[in-house]
């Protein structure tokens, strides 16, 4: 099994000639079944980072591998989006039949699977993220959680590896954003690798590790403890830290013993009631 389903070497990326580059000589390596959550402001380069990795763009400079494929060969294309599949901010941009089932099964039909594995893999997507008694419905008939769950069952009956999501919450309420986080949870703990962009820091506090990117850079990059401490680093990238994470600093400014690197209210509160 390889450990590293993601590697990307001294990446550069630009969309225009004489414009800066929106990816600048990035290094990153993905393991298998980890969730990372990238973060930054907009123009950081975050969601360009996702294109290349999905091959929507190819590096201007550098290489990018998907399970050991080059993103830049064509004729691995179908291969690599199988693999790293690709969940973007607006989920109508991505639903395309009028019942449920029918758009879900749409990925595994294009690619010449038998209808009796369709049938199958459809079943278990919508079980997966919750959705197996809507399967007749029309997606225009739900919510914005509901249909962002749908566009993830869509990836995981193309029997990807990796989901990629290009800020799958943006558009959501506050309860869609938990229903699609706490989806991806349950993914990742069944195995899958994660890689979320995102601008909510209450998203990226609960994966196993955040970067933080800046023009086209990576500034930092740990568990989320080890990240969210650097408020002041932080903020000079345009991002907020967890507010529990603030208030931590705070209460520790005023004289109390708290460790630094606080990032859930339950742990404060533990702390606190100790």
């Amino acid at each position: 099994m390889i450990e590293y389903i993601i590697k990307i070497d001294n990446v550069k990326f630009k969309y225009e000639k004489d414009s800066d580059y929106a990816v600048n000589g990035i290094s990153l390596n993905i393991k298998n079944g980890e969730f990372t959550a990238i973060i930054g402001h907009n123009g950081s380069g975050k969601s360009t980072l996702a294109k290349l990795i999905n091959s929507i763009l190819l590096p201007s400079e550098g290489k990018i591998f998907v399970k050991g494929m080059d993103t830049s060969d064509d004729s691995k294309l179908w291969d690599i989006r199988q693999t790293a599949g690709m969940v973007f901010q607006n989920p109508d941009n991505q639903l395309v039949a009028t019942i449920i089932e029918e758009d879900i099964a749409f990925g595994p039909e294009n690619l010449g699977v038998e209808p009796a594995e369709i049938r199958k893999r459809v079943d278990d997507a919508l079980n997966t993220v919750g959705m197996y008694e809507y399967r007749k419905r029309p997606p225009h008939l739900l919510s914005g959680g509901q249909k962002q769950r749908i566009a993830i069952a869509g990836i995981l009956a193309l029997n990807s590896d990796c989901i990629i999501l290009d800020e799958p919450t943006a558009m959501l309420d506050p309860s869609g954003r938990r229903e699609v986080l706490e989806t991806l949870k349950k993914l990742n703990a069944e195995g899958k690798t994660v890689l979320l962009i995102t601008h909510y820091m209450d998203e990226a506090v609960q994966a196993d590790r955040v970067i933080v990117m800046d023009k086209g850079n990576i500034k930092l990059d740990g568990t989320p403890k080890e990240v969210f401490r650097n408020i002041d680093e932080i903020k000079r990238y345009g991002l907020d830290v967890p507010q529990v994470t603030e208030l931590a600093q705070e209460l520790i400014k005023e004289g109390l013993n708290l460790p630094p690197d606080i990032i859930d209210v339950k742990e404060l509160v533990d702390i606190l009631c100790q």
